[in-house]
């Protein structure tokens, strides 16, 4: 019979992309994950890695092995969570990924709820990359990540995770406030993307939103000159003030206090964004998951607001504010 947790380690190579990133991961040493993977080479008697080209990558058959192990750490999980479940109560520790600079006004106001309403529940919040997110649960490093979709920009499905949604909301243009558009932007009218082809731009390609600026840059006949990468948004809020550039900005990303933008509408062009709460699937039963879910389920509206439309609170921090008196 395999063994499990050699399974767990061949997932990891997989995922860091080497031998010794998955031993740094899991704070082994970089020769016991090799000698671990050759034992299970040897249990199955079919090579799992190629080392012929000086690293370790998996074969096609250790990539089918890794998706089996998936199917069968997913099961194992949910076993372990079905008998959480019947002791009835909350307790335990949950870690729950977000980025800082909009992920508290999203969901906070829900985990705080709980945190109070389960004296036993321990919730620590995790600052975290959108890029990163799907993986840090799925290898077991969060419990429950805030991660987005965009419509125009496929994300590949990671295996055994469930995604929740949360809110949506449209992405719009941020430009500083004495941009030659700023005022009708102002005003509420929609100005054509192609109107900002000499402006210089501010995203971060390795996102998936700067994925969606070259989208719909090279959509609307032109591409983007990049002057500043980074997707810390309120980063990138404080240089478009600046005038250092513009930049896509979802509408729930709160503005930056003394850093004034304008938020303008992209003329026949919907850009929209989805947000939602990921978890893996073999932990939906576990107490602590199931309660955080049942309370977004209860509290969010999640379909984005029509382009005419003004953004939309989300409904949790709507809640929050509705039960606060002052």
């Amino acid at each position: 019979m395999l063994d499990v947790r050699k399974l767990l380690l061949l997932r990891e190579v997989e995922a860091r992309g080497s031998i010794a990133g998955a031993a740094q991961a899991l704070n082994y040493t970089r020769s016991a994950v090799s000698q671990h993977l050759s034992a299970l080479e040897a249990e199955t008697g079919v090579p799992l890695l190629d080392r012929t080209n000086g690293k370790a990558t998996l074969t096609a058959v250790g990539r089918l092995l890794v998706r089996h192990g998936e199917d069968i750490l997913s099961q194992l999980e949910t076993a372990e969570s079905e008998l959480l479940e019947f002791s009835g109560q909350v307790y335990g520790d949950l870690r729950v990924g977000m980025p800082f600079h909009e992920g508290p006004a999203l969901l906070v106001p829900v985990l705080a709820g709980l945190r109070r309403d389960h004296p036993n529940l321990r919730i620590t919040l995790h600052d975290v990359r959108r890029s990163e997110a799907r993986q840090a649960v799925r290898l077991n490093q969060l419990d429950l990540v805030v991660a987005s979709r965009y419509d125009q920009i496929p994300e590949p499905d990671v295996p055994g995770l469930t995604e929740e949604p949360v809110a949506g909301d449209r992405v719009r243009l941020a430009v500083p406030p004495g941009h030659p558009l700023a005022e009708r932007g102002a005003s509420g009218t929609a100005v054509p993307l192609a109107d900002f082809a000499r402006d210089p731009w501010i995203y971060d390609e390795g996102s998936a939103l700067g994925r969606l600026t070259l989208h719909a840059c090279h959509g609307a006949g032109f591409a983007p000159d990049a002057v500043a990468e980074t997707d810390d948004m309120q980063a990138v809020l404080g240089l478009v003030s600046h005038g250092w550039g513009v930049a896509l900005v979802p509408d729930l990303v709160p503005d930056r206090p003394g850093f004034p933008v304008v938020r303008v509408t992209p003329a026949a062009l919907t850009l929209t964004r989805h947000v939602t709460l990921v978890a893996r699937t073999g932990t939906l039963a576990c107490p602590s998951i199931a309660a955080v879910l049942t309370a977004v389920r209860s509290l969010v509206t999640p379909h984005p607001p029509a382009a005419a439309d003004p953004p939309r609170r989300p409904a949790a921090a709507a809640a929050a504010a509705a039960a606060d008196p002052h």
